[in-house]
């Protein structure tokens, strides 16, 4: 994985202290030791934090610091915000609740969320700092999709995939059979969710966050069609 990134990296010498090949927290939170024996529901996201709190995380040790939000750093524990509003936690905690988990800290819920056969990968798998470039080249999203996306899906075999944002939409664009039901597709938010759906099995969602709660019926219907069709 280092190699596919340090190999487009040394071709963009423009994104040299944003685009972090050697930051992969997928691995350094050993995320692959909670995958399921059977994953029904492969949800993708974008890219992985960069940042905890304040601070640049720049070392593989950072990746599992309590203060690194990423989906999979289970010493990570979001602050108790009873009655919150919809879409107001952090990425993973608005996840959870829209799966019904309501376990008591974030290494109960990720234990919930793979019991249920639930996994999650980034189209990005290294980080990237959005804070100094905040779009992500749409070369490194295909290069990403192709050649860690793809064979992430080949060999897990989900029932379906649940796209979460538009970098994840446009990486599964690149890929088969999902670049064929994407064709023309625009901006995630003006999909037919449900055709896609009944067609390969993709789900298109916008991203689970706090900019999106104009989108939040949108983002529940998604995820209660989700639970009817895997039961």
């Amino acid at each position: 994985m280092r190699g596919i990134y340090h190999r487009y990296a040394a071709a963009r010498p423009d994104l040299s202290g944003i685009l972090l090949p050697d930051l992969l927290p997928h691995d350094a939170c050993d995320a692959a030791s909670r995958l399921p024996r059977r994953v029904k529901v492969l949800f993708v996201a974008e890219s992985p934090p960069w940042a905890a709190g304040r601070r640049e995380i720049a070392e593989p040790a950072d990746c599992r610091s309590p203060g690194y939000p990423y989906f999979w750093n289970d010493r990570y524990d979001a602050p108790s915000r009873p009655g919150a509003a919809p879409l107001s936690r952090t990425f993973a905690e608005n996840l959870f609740v829209l799966l019904g988990l309501d376990g008591g800290s974030r290494r109960e819920n990720l234990d919930l969320f793979t019991g249920a056969g639930f996994y999650l990968v980034d189209t990005v798998r290294c980080v990237f700092r959005k804070n100094r470039r905040p779009t992500i080249p749409a070369d490194l999203v295909r290069m990403s999709a192709r050649e860690t996306l793809a064979p992430d899906i080949a060999a897990l075999a989900p029932e379906c995939v649940v796209a979460l944002g538009n970098t994840a939409l446009s990486g599964l664009g690149c890929i088969e059979p999902y670049a064929s039901a994407l064709s023309g597709a625009g901006r995630i938010t003006g999909l037919s969710t449900e055709a896609i759906f009944e067609e390969c099995g993709l789900l298109c969602l916008p991203y689970p966050g706090g900019r999106n709660r104009r989108y939040l019926d949108r983002i529940q219907a998604g995820f209660a069609l989700l639970r009817d069709s895997t039961g």
